[in-house]
């Protein structure tokens, strides 16, 4: 008796589980059908800011680093400079 009540559980059970596996697939599709279009809306949303970004990188970063470098080795070159003359100065004035 306890046999064939064990039994019947397992075959209940397996329904359950059955019908549990097929509800979670259905609604995985339901849920995946209703959100590609906003995963693909996002994908190109993220397509166009690496666009943006890139024009951006090189139409102004590159050029403003390229003068930021150029500004920087005039500003050390004049400080050289400047440095030298200030010593040749001193010598000369101290040579006298």
């Amino acid at each position: 008796m306890l046999e064939q009540f064990r039994d019947v559980m397992i075959i209940i059970s397996t329904f359950f589980v059955i019908g549990a596996a097929l509800t979670f697939t259905i609604l995985a599709i339901a849920i995946f059908r209703k959100a590609s279009p906003t995963l693909d809306a996002a994908r190109d949303f993220v397509t166009d800011l690496q666009s943006v970004s890139s024009l951006i990188t090189s139409k102004v970063v590159k050029p403003l680093t390229k003068g930021a470098i150029f500004a920087a080795g005039l500003r050390k070159a004049i400080i050289t400079l400047s440095e030298r003359s200030h010593r040749k100065e001193e010598k000369d004035g101290n040579g006298k």
